[in-house]
């Protein structure tokens, strides 16, 4: 989930850093003296929620959000002031849009309450670069992955493209090296650590875990070696070359793109 904090007032922005710097659910980008490039910003990224301080010297936070809401029709906002506020006028100028109203000084839990619910609120941006390096980036930033085979294992369902892969199959290219009581083993943790990592960054939808197999749900990203294999996009890079079992869809890969031109 991508958001904005804009407060004239470095104080007030760094109370939030607690509840953003280590929360890979969410992409914050604060602005405190050029509020005119926090609507740009929302203009041309995906941004899902915006805090603003409702007194601000170059424009006021109901102006900021009207103008942050013409740019971008979905954005919620969070109104963060230290004053009384008339809810029923902000309201009626900010409509559904307008999601909260916090005061100064605001709990942590608040913050965080506010942050978890619209982050499970939203769906979000998922891409999955192959080339070059293989990575998933949620709105835009590389996850997080403390186990390599789980993200190998996910590589492997994504290089699957929308079919089944069983435990005999990961196995055998995870774990070829292993026997095979204990490569089974090794696929149960694998499984295990993907599903805590995707839960982790809100991309749970992303796989569809079943008995001694899984599949990758190809609706719910975007992804270089699919939109190549669907004749859109260019070959950039080597393909996932941190994986040797990749090797052999690479060669499948430019043999197609050669048939094709």
């Amino acid at each position: 989930m991508k958001a904005v904090i804009v407060d004239d007032e470095l104080a007030s922005l760094a109370a939030f850093l607690p509840y953003i710097a280590d929360n890979e659910r969410i992409n914050c980008k604060l602005f405190r003296n050029d509020p005119l490039a926090a609507v740009e910003y929302v203009k041309n990224e995906n941004v899902s929620v915006a805090f603003l301080d409702i007194r601000m010297p170059k424009i006021g936070g109901v102006e900021l959000a009207r103008r942050m809401i013409a740019a971008n029709g979905g954005i919620s906002i969070v109104i963060v002031t230290g004053y009384e506020q008339d809810e029923v006028r902000l309201r009626a100028a900010l409509g559904d849009n307008l999601a909260e109203i916090i005061y100064k000084p605001f709990g942590g839990e608040r913050v965080a309450e506010i942050f978890r619910r619209l982050a499970e609120a939203t769906v979000p941006e998922l891409h999955i670069r192959t080339f070059g390096s293989f990575d998933l980036f949620v709105d835009g930033r590389a996850a997080d992955f403390p186990s390599a085979k789980a993200k190998e294992l996910l590589a492997l369902l994504v290089d699957a493209n929308g079919s089944y892969v069983d435990m005999d199959t990961a196995v055998g290219n995870l774990w070829a090296d292993k026997n095979a009581e204990l490569g089974k083993r090794l696929y149960r943790d694998a499984v295990c650590r993907l599903r805590m990592t995707l839960n982790k960054v809100g991309a749970a939808s992303l796989v569809r875990f079943e008995r001694a197999r899984a599949v990758i749900n190809t609706s719910a990203a975007t992804c270089e070696l699919w939109d190549l294999l669907n004749g859109k996009g260019e070959l950039s890079g080597c393909y996932m070359p941190q994986y040797g079992w990749a090797t052999e869809r690479e060669a499948y890969i430019i043999g197609k793109l050669k048939i094709n031109n």
